[in-house]
């Protein structure tokens, strides 16, 4: 299984000896996210976690890792345990999904402007349905007040004005509706809607409705923040002459955009616990109710977050995810991403940053001067 079942041809490949397969695997960084996700399932006590770290600018997988964990020595490993969930479990991965519904609104000329109004006064009726913000400001919100205060009423209602056909053809160039793109032979299928009507593409906006792997969601965040580009994850060193030209999601202009507004909802929003000194990071929780036995637990969440530092000139993206956890010794009983799936964000990169090169640096962040006359007082908690 894994790797070595993924380029067993090649390893015995007799007119390949000697000529090594070198991963694009950084065991150092490896060792790092194993252990930060370790400790956070542990004293959250929850059921599992993942987590992946992705070069931003060329798709290589610089760690990836799956908990519970198993002996591959032993046999009788339970299913769970032999399960890579960065590839071989699809979640719907609920608020980090607004990033990449309102780039995709951007891009299609209905977010013209930063500072746009819609209306988050009440909950949303649509087809007998309500749809409702966690923590509702009751008032109208801008754009970054939007992402910062992760507003579903105000997402699905950009989502709405944009229509299904913008929303599915970014999706669709994200690969959301087929297996993700990597080498490993273990791969999920995600869950894509097969009815899009006008309710799916509001829910889908907010990452409700539509199911996808944590590879998925961190190739997408590449491309949100290097300037637009797609491309595959991938587990082989890449030289430079060998990265793939990729396909463009997201214009320039967007993606500059977007590293703004993600670093703003780590600054001021439902990332703060996310932030690390001098690196920079910008990102987006998401907190989803965990299905079970065909409907939606109340007692379970899947909380994720998903970021890319430094933001300034991103180079890697993370993506942390707790599955049911009960809340930590820092924050007991609080079970959302920005309590549970953040922290380990932060003390991922603040461990990893040095090894890949980037150190901590005070004086440069993103420019979001012309940002901040948009944002009220209040922030925002998810």
């Amino acid at each position: 299984m894994g790797v070595e079942a993924a380029f067993n041809d090649r390893l015995v490949d007799p007119a390949r000896r000697g000529d090594p397969l070198v991963l694009s695997v950084d065991s150092r960084v490896q060792g790092a996210l194993e252990s930060e996700l370790y400790s956070a399932m542990m004293d959250q006590k929850a059921k599992g976690a993942t987590g992946v770290v992705l070069n931003a600018n060329t798709g290589e997988v610089v760690a990836m890792a799956s908990f519970p964990v198993f002996d591959p020595n032993k046999l009788g490993a339970d299913a769970d345990a032999r399960r890579n969930n960065v590839v071989q479990a699809r979640y719907e991965l609920g608020s980090t999904f607004k990033p990449l519904a309102v780039a995709a609104a951007m891009d299609a000329g209905v977010v013209t402007s930063m500072g746009k109004l819609y209306d988050a006064t009440a909950p949303l009726a649509v087809g007998g349905y309500h749809i409702k913000d966690d923590h509702p400001l009751g008032r109208w919100l801008n754009v970054p007040e939007i992402l910062i205060h992760s507003s579903n009423i105000g997402t699905a209602r950009i989502a709405d004005e944009m229509g299904s056909g913008p929303m599915q053809k970014v999706y669709r160039s994200l690969e959301f509706d087929r297996r993700p793109s990597i080498e490993l032979k273990e791969r999920f299928p995600t869950l894509w809607p097969v009815d899009w009507g006008r309710i799916t593409n509001m829910t889908v906006a907010y990452g409700h409705g539509i199911a996808v792997t944590p590879i998925h969601l961190a190739s997408a965040y590449a491309a949100l923040v290097n300037g637009g580009i797609w491309r595959p994850a991938t587990l082989l060193k890449r030289n430079a002459n060998e990265v793939p030209q990729g396909r463009r999601v997201f214009s320039a202009a967007t993606s500059a955009r977007m590293r703004q507004l993600l670093r703003l909802i780590v600054m001021y929003g439902t990332g703060k616990t996310a932030d690390a000194p001098g690196y920079r990071i910008g990102g987006k929780t998401g907190t989803a109710e965990k299905p079970e036995g065909g409907r939606y637990s109340h007692n379970a969440n899947i909380t994720t977050f998903a970021a890319a530092f430094p933001m300034d000139n991103p180079q890697y993206v993370v993506v942390s995810m707790m599955d049911a956890p009960q809340g930590s010794s820092k924050y007991p009983g609080v079970r959302t991403a920005a309590y549970t799936s953040a922290p380990v964000v932060k003390q991922v990169v603040t461990r990893i940053g040095p090894m890949l090169g980037i150190l901590p640096d005070q004086r440069r962040d993103v420019d979001i001067s012309e940002l901040m006359p948009l944002l009220s007082q209040d922030t925002g908690e998810e």
